[in-house]
């Protein structure tokens, strides 16, 4: 009992898809208690006995380490070892098996306990998707929006090579932001803050860290009672009337404005995702859907209905979120890109197998990369390369299907949820870091009155992206968002006539009339990236000491070879800035501070980083591969100016925040 109760979240991320799993394991232990350690029943490895979407992390309960091709191989060898009573199966060939029923989380994986039958399945308005409020009446001169999300999807790796069709139809007829970056690496953190416009640590959970146990995605350090009814979403829906729906990853701890909701973070053929139009709240696809064509052919028949963009829409405009899991780990293509991406390797950059001394414990720790290393890090290249291209097919098509169906303006913003690692300071893979391989990422926006084929220097983060969705609905930011709306520069022109009316209204009432000194400003704030911002802020938490003594390997590319990393630990917590003045040093600098440990009542009273460990600081102009740590070496009143601006941002809150 002691042990399930710690594995209750928060009150505020308590839902039926978390806790009726939470439930049945819980009562499933009771039942083990009585009848193992040896099979009381014959084990299942169908049907009943299987839980998609559910990961086991239970270190002291897992008795083998093993490979399987799937997860009904990963179940058989459960079955056939009379003390294994769990076990889990990653998608990725990793197989473990557990002695006890323990450590359930949400997650890509395939888990069984063998005897397990599932509680019958509720009716549909039982599970808490979608929003089922009424919206608000319809903006009829709201231009609809689409934003393309992936996971994990780099810029300074090859990450953005593969969207040949995405560069056609959006790049080339939009803008490309460069210098684009992520505020937190890492999944659950990224797209939470996305949704609310706020910085991590205006939704940061009391959790403290490190964590006494692996916390996958990092979900249980964000508190999304705290933008209740305040999600970028909910605005559109309620205050706009906008037809909202996702197609694919949420991960950002809200279910408020959504009124379709097809839900899943799974990669490949098959698999469950949450349908609110399915009577069991899941669609099970069939060996046959690929997830990525999956989510794509859902999010164009929805784009297509009558009620949507037709006769019965009440002239809504729309927001499409359109999430593919791709090309997370382990990336798997679609079976028509099995042989494609020939020769695609992971680039041999300079902070390639690079470390040193002077870094945090993390990086500094790190053992070279050998041959096996390697060799993992380039096929992992080319799956995701291949994996992305499916991606390329899905953008396309909704571009195209859109601009089918729809005469309204249109909006499209593509992007990612971080960056990625793949040999970058020795760390193989997954993201994380305050480094440039993690934190940087693909930003392109087209739509009317954004300039043609352009490539801009400006800086900003994912909690840009509310503010900016929220004006170009018309609406005033709340002065609760932390992030800042990009319609400053990114429309030049106010009158521009191919704008929505609420956008022109909404830019008049902020700039005055054509030609005013305002209006002028933006034109002035696009040619000179500056005025807009000279710092990007990054913060993030560690997941725990998540390591093979730990829960399991946080490698996910290793398993089965030989090798391990150590991708996270106790010793990577931090914040940091990316700095671009030209009136500071040599005008481009990366700096973080790094914290060991912060308790739950600093994380609530947001005084953390006051006993920092260890500080960094790159000078990105003679070092862009961020080999050097020169923070001993540089000018104290530099750094002191430097600290100082990080400060502004930890711990500003709403409108206040620079």
């Amino acid at each position: 009992v002691e042990q399930y109760v710690q594995l209750l979240p928060p009150p505020s991320l308590f839902s039926i898809d978390i806790m009726i799993p939470w439930i049945v394991l819980f009562l499933a232990s009771i039942a083990a208690y009585e009848s193992r350690p040896s099979h009381a029943q014959p084990f299942m490895c169908s049907g009943g006995g299987l839980w998609n979407n559910t990961c086991f992390a239970n270190s002291e309960g897992r008795i083998a380490e093993l490979t399987a091709q799937s997860s009904t191989e990963c179940c058989s060898k459960c079955a056939d070892k009379d003390t294994c009573m769990s076990w889990v199966y990653w998608g990725n060939n990793q197989c473990y098996l557990f002695k006890n029923i323990h450590g359930a989380h949400n997650g890509g994986c395939v888990s069984g306990t063998g005897s397990i039958a599932p509680p019958p399945a509720p009716p549909s308005n039982a599970w808490p998707y979608p929003d089922r409020r009424p919206p608000g009446a319809p903006c009829k001169d709201c231009p609809n929006i689409v934003f393309g999300l992936t996971d994990d999807q780099d810029v300074t790796l090859g990450g953005w090579n593969p969207m040949t069709q995405t560069q056609a139809k959006l790049q080339k007829e939009g803008v490309l932001l460069k210098n684009w970056m992520i505020h937190t690496p890492i999944c659950s953190p990224s797209r939470s803050q996305t949704i609310s416009g706020r910085y991590f640590h205006n939704i940061k959970s009391n959790l403290a860290v490190p964590p006494p146990t692996v916390l996958p995605a990092a979900t249980a350090h964000v508190n999304g009672s705290l933008y209740a009814n305040q999600s970028v979403s909910y605005l559109l829906r309620q205050h706009k009337g906008y037809n909202v729906g996702i197609f694919g990853k949420s991960n950002f701890n809200t279910y408020d404005g959504f009124n379709r909701w097809f839900q899943g973070a799974s990669l490949g053929y098959g698999n469950n995702w949450e349908d609110d139009e399915s009577p069991t709240g899941h669609y099970k696809a069939n060996a046959t859907e690929y997830a990525t064509w999956l989510i794509g052919n859902k999010t164009t028949e929805w784009l297509r209905r009558d009620n949507i963009t037709g006769a019965s829409s009440e002239d809504r405009p729309f927001f499409v979120y359109f999430a593919p899991h791709c090309p997370h780990t382990p990336a798997v293509p679609a079976h028509e890109y099995e042989d494609a991406c020939r020769g695609v390797t992971a680039p041999r950059q300079p902070n390639y197998n690079w470390t040193a001394p002077n870094f945090h414990e993390l990086v500094a720790s790190q053992p070279p990369i050998t041959a096996v290393d390697a060799q993992l890090i380039d096929d992992l290249a080319r799956s995701r390369c291949q994996c992305l291209l499916s991606v390329d097919d899905a953008y396309a098509e909704i571009v195209d299907t859109v601009r089918a169906v729809s005469s309204r303006p249109t909006y499209f913003f593509i992007s990612s949820d971080h960056g990625y690692n793949l040999g970058g300071h020795r760390i193989t893979s997954n993201k994380f870091m305050l480094y440039d391989h993690s934190l940087k990422i693909p930003m392109v926006i087209q739509g009317p009155g954004i300039p043609s084929g352009a490539e801009l220097d400006h800086l900003g983060t994912n909690v840009d992206y509310a503010p900016t969705w929220l004006e170009l609905a018309g609406m005033d930011v709340p002065a609760y968002m932390d992030g800042r709306s990009l319609l400053s520069f990114l429309i030049p022109n106010a009158s521009h006539p191919d704008l929505a009316n609420a956008t022109r209204m909404l830019l008049r009432r902020q700039r005055g009339r054509a030609g005013s000194a305002e209006d002028t400003t933006a034109a002035a704030m696009l040619a000179t990236p500056a005025l807009f911002r000279t710092e990007t802020f990054h913060q993030y938490y560690n997941q725990g000491p998540w390591n093979p003594a730990n829960g399991g390997d946080q490698c996910p590319i290793c398993v089965g070879h030989g090798t391990t990393r150590y991708l996270d630990d106790y010793s990577h917590t931090y914040i940091g800035l990316h700095i671009m003045d030209a009136t500071l040093g040599s005008g481009h600098y990366k700096y973080g501070e790094y914290q060991n440990v912060c308790s739950s009542a600093q994380m609530l009273d947001k005084t953390c980083f006051n006993n920092i460990t260890i500080y960094e600081l790159f000078d990105l102009v003679a070092d862009p591969w961020e080999l050097h740590n020169v923070y001993d070496s540089t000018d104290a009143a530099l750094k002191t100016n430097i600290a100082a601006r990080l400060r502004k941002y930890y711990p500003c809150q709403g409108d206040v925040c620079p």
